[in-house]
């Protein structure tokens, strides 16, 4: 029986939630000046951060995988985590059907990385290690908490922004000026952090393909059967964790094999649409993926796919 829907109703609450509540706070603390509204700003971004952990496993149902059930998956875990030099994290499992898998947490809750049950439909041992290795990548470059700054840079600006824009204080003119001035660059922070957060996917499959047995071709036929098998009509499934996904199941392609996939990328970069588009995307573009993949791997003197 398929719950799509209500995991992207709670997922929908849930937004709404903080969105309302960063609102009231903030129609509260204008009034105090910018200086007090980007602090809030900033304490709010860490209150989600540090509940972050708990909030996605309420949404997504997850529960811990435990050794027994899945031996080799946590073997696998166990080898791509030593080779990273780093505690390995706890195995969650998400009653999910979209095929994807995320690591997360926090320094004070542990981390974990979390599979769906679509992706362990899809992939053998050797790339299910390798999509491991990668998420195993996000936690060794501590991406949960680059990123956190980073999204939460340009939330401060914002919100100092505003407070400086709705300012009636004697320097109503200088804030004012100063208030347009953050808010420009709180859009442009916004665009650099999407792309910090696509340099951190690359970032995490090179990791993946020095870390895993499979190298970078495993990675790059995990990724083509995970796009294969992605649904956007069924995306909402996964919404509110899919800046943490190993590829964006929003976006799906069609192709005889996961083979033909991989060559036809290879052939074929992103249209300049789909570039422009990107720019906006948490997620670098399949192909472009692909070739940084066949880069690496002649760097390693490995063949690719």
């Amino acid at each position: 029986m398929r719950l799509g829907w209500l995991y992207a109703d709670m997922a929908l609450t849930l937004f709404l939630i903080i969105a309302l509540t960063t609102l009231a706070l903030s129609a509260l603390l204008y009034s105090l000046g910018p200086a007090v509204a980007a602090a809030s700003a900033l304490g709010l971004n860490l209150v989600m951060w540090l509940a972050s952990p708990w909030v996605i496993e309420a949404i997504y149902r997850l529960r811990e995988l435990k050794p027994s059930e899945a031996p080799a998956l946590h073997e696998a875990l166990e080898r791509v985590s030593r080779r990273s030099g780093v505690r390995k994290p706890r195995l969650m499992l998400a009653p999910v059907s979209v095929p994807n898998a995320f690591a997360y947490g926090t320094l004070l809750s542990g981390y974990r990385v979390a599979v769906t049950e679509g992706l362990l439909e899809i992939l053998d041992l050797e790339e299910l290690e390798a999509v491991l290795a990668h998420e195993v990548g996000h936690i060794a470059h501590r991406d949960v908490e680059v990123m956190m700054l980073a999204s939460a840079l340009p939330a401060v600006l914002y919100h100092a922004g505003r407070a400086a824009l709705w300012s009636s204080s004697r320097r109503e003119g200088e804030l004012k000026a100063a208030g347009a001035a953050a808010l420009a660059l709180a859009a442009l922070l916004w665009l650099v952090s999407l792309r910090l957060s696509r340099l951190r996917e690359y970032y995490a499959d090179a990791h993946s393909a020095v870390s895993s047995g499979g190298g970078p071709a495993a990675l790059q036929r995990a990724l083509a059967k995970i796009a294969l098998a992605s649904d956007p009509s069924a995306a909402g499934d996964v919404s509110a964790a899919r800046p943490l996904f190993i590829h964006d199941p929003s976006v799906a392609v069609s192709a005889p094999s996961p083979e033909a996939l991989i060559e036809a990328l290879r052939r074929r970069g992103p249209s300049a649409l789909e570039r422009v588009a990107g720019l906006f995307s948490t997620h670098p573009s399949l192909a472009d993926r692909v070739r940084a993949l066949d880069r690496l791997a002649e760097k390693l003197g490995r063949v690719g796919a």
